[in-house]
């Protein structure tokens, strides 16, 4: 919009009128999409909360993170929901992406992910995970930051169900971490 021709200047001023509208009412959407989406995410999780604690990885606190709102980045079309909790030695987290530019079987997917602290170990943990049979139709890579994540296409169609999605990908996520040498790079378990 260039604020310096009149029509511009109305268009503004039109934008400006329908924010004063809806924009608190389309926060609060938002905040509540994503306050449910998390949960769901959430409660997955908390269904393999003894399997994780087996691993030392407890998953009853993670957080959410923070939504970039304001970023320079912001696009109506993409976006993710994402939880994560960080370790002295680890980072592990969940997420749900969209991306409804992208072909309707890739436009939305659940993914987990575990980033090591210590950057030596990252790329031996991502070769231990590749080393691993996939017994699914999820998908393993690493990311730019050298994290390992797993995720899993859902159907946009069925949005509604993504957290069945996501829980066939935790199963895959505990199985993978399970292994005799990804377990090397967990927390030690602590005993109770």
């Amino acid at each position: 919009m260039d604020s310096g021709s009149p029509a511009a200047t109305e268009e503004m001023k039109q934008f400006l009128q329908d924010g004063l509208r809806n924009y608190a009412p389309a926060l609060v959407a938002v905040s509540e999409f994503r306050r449910r989406v998390r949960s769901r995410l959430q409660a997955v999780f908390d269904e393999f909360s003894a399997d994780l604690s087996g691993l030392g990885l407890s998953a009853s606190e993670l957080r959410p993170v923070a939504a970039k709102l304001d970023g320079p980045s912001l696009d109506e079309r993409s976006s993710s929901v994402e939880l994560e909790r960080n370790y002295p030695e680890l980072s592990i987290g969940c997420y749900l992406k969209w991306d409804l530019r992208a072909s309707t079987d890739k436009q939305v997917w659940v993914g987990a992910y575990i980033y090591l602290k210590l950057r030596a170990d990252r790329d031996r943990l991502y070769a231990e995970l590749k080393k691993q049979p996939s017994e699914s139709k999820t998908v393993l890579f690493q990311s730019s930051a050298r994290s390992s994540h797993l995720l899993a296409y859902v159907d946009a169609d069925a949005f509604q169900a993504f957290d069945e999605t996501f829980r066939a990908l935790v199963e895959e996520w505990m199985r993978l971490l399970s292994s005799d040498g990804i377990r090397r790079f967990l927390p030690p378990v602590k005993e109770s």
